[in-house]
């Protein structure tokens, strides 16, 4: 059985492992960097403090797409298909009403505590009030599967990444959005067929870095955006696959970025470094110790991107 989960430290990367059974789709750490939460298919739910792993019982068989913990790492919410929308608070895993039966994938919590966003296919944004476990669709202009979601560090909005295909229907695509939890705005437009699947923002709040693929009449490419809240900044990634990921250094120093074939890539300022994984597997990620010291990568599906 391939290897699921890879370590990266100093540069490298390492095989971890983990005798998990089930395809694993995404991770978050708790603040402290006790343990690092991670969710798959089958319901899977597993809790890994860097040594030892433990399995959760979250009460579903919903494949699972999402986790994340809240700021103070007193609870974290988990996502996945068919609108399966659970809480994990003490230890103990409970269903919260998501409203939906939309396959929901991701979900960022707002630096305050008080609220989460939770994103999903066919445009959906639902937003968790912390108080009162109450789910409420959030409207706005959407109409494509949204794929990444990242806080601005002040609270003000989010940016929301999606997969913005013209050949859905859609006369305008936009492959990415901004929410202040209470509507959806589009934000830019492009000709492209754009599969923004990561959205991470610097650690000062100043820029948010966007990563993704694009389809256009003249071949496909990787894509890498910065966003200072007023305007862009573009950068083609030469790499040897599509790009699956990209989160900063806790430091803010730079950013990993990872994707098909092994693609590792060391990302500072305006420079992209090529770093050796010594694998082919498509690497999905990365999720940073909140220290800094190392961060996780899960193996991604060798479907393509918009799969993930």
């Amino acid at each position: 059985m391939p290897t699921n989960v890879y370590s990266f430290a100093n540069d490298r990367l390492a095989p971890v492992d983990l005798p998990a059974s089930k395809p694993l789709r995404w991770a978050d750490w708790h603040p402290n960097g006790s343990y690092c939460l991670i969710v798959g298919n089958g319901g899977a739910a597993l809790r890994f403090d860097g040594k030892r792993l433990e399995a959760i019982d979250t009460g579903t068989k919903h494949n699972l797409r999402g986790a994340a913990f809240s700021s103070d790492g007193s609870r974290a919410l988990l996502c996945g298909n068919r609108g399966a929308l659970l809480l994990l608070e003490d230890g103990t895993v409970r269903t919260i009403a998501s409203g939906t039966t939309e396959n929901l994938r991701r979900i960022a919590w707002r630096p305050q505590g008080d609220s989460a966003l939770v994103i999903g296919n066919s445009g959906t944004v639902l937003r968790y009030d912390a108080s009162t476990d109450a789910v409420t669709p959030v409207p706005g202009d959407r109409a494509h599967t949204l794929r990444a979601i990242a806080w601005r560090p002040d609270g003000t909005y989010a940016l929301v990444g999606a997969y913005a295909s013209k050949w859905a229907g859609y006369p305008r695509p936009h492959p990415l959005y901004k929410c202040d939890g209470v509507y959806l705005q589009s934000l830019l437009h492009s000709d492209d067929e754009d599969d923004f699947v990561a959205v991470d923002w610097h650690p000062d709040g100043r820029r948010a870095l966007i990563a993704g693929y694009a389809y256009s009449s003249r071949g496909a490419s990787n894509k890498l955006l910065s966003y200072d809240g007023s305007g862009f900044s573009y950068q083609a990634v030469e790499a040897s696959g599509a790009l699956l990921g990209a989160a900063w250094h806790p430091s803010g120093d730079h950013a990993l970025l990872c994707g098909e074939n092994g693609v590792l890539l060391k990302y500072s300022e305006s420079s992209v470094e090529q770093l050796a994984s010594a694998t082919s597997d498509n690497l999905v990620g990365p999720f940073w110790r909140p220290d800094g010291s190392s961060a996780l990568l899960l193996l991604g599906p060798s479907e393509r991107v918009y799969t993930v």
